[in-house]
């Protein structure tokens, strides 16, 4: 019973990601994560937006 609940909550959640290299130090980073949807995937909908900037000195 414990194993098929397991097997119950799977999720599938596709992520994709972006860098953009301004110079050699600096780089703009956005990533989006959101959660697959089908017929028999019912529930809650998940979407992500996240951004960053990363200098190096």
């Amino acid at each position: 019973m414990i194993a098929a609940r397991i097997a119950a909550d799977r999720q599938n959640i596709h992520t994709a990601g972006l860098n953009w290299y301004v110079s050699g130090d600096i780089r703009f980073m956005v990533a989006r994560q959101a959660r697959a949807t089908s017929a028999v995937n019912t529930g809650p909908k998940f979407d992500a937006v996240g951004f960053r900037t990363q200098v190096a000195f």
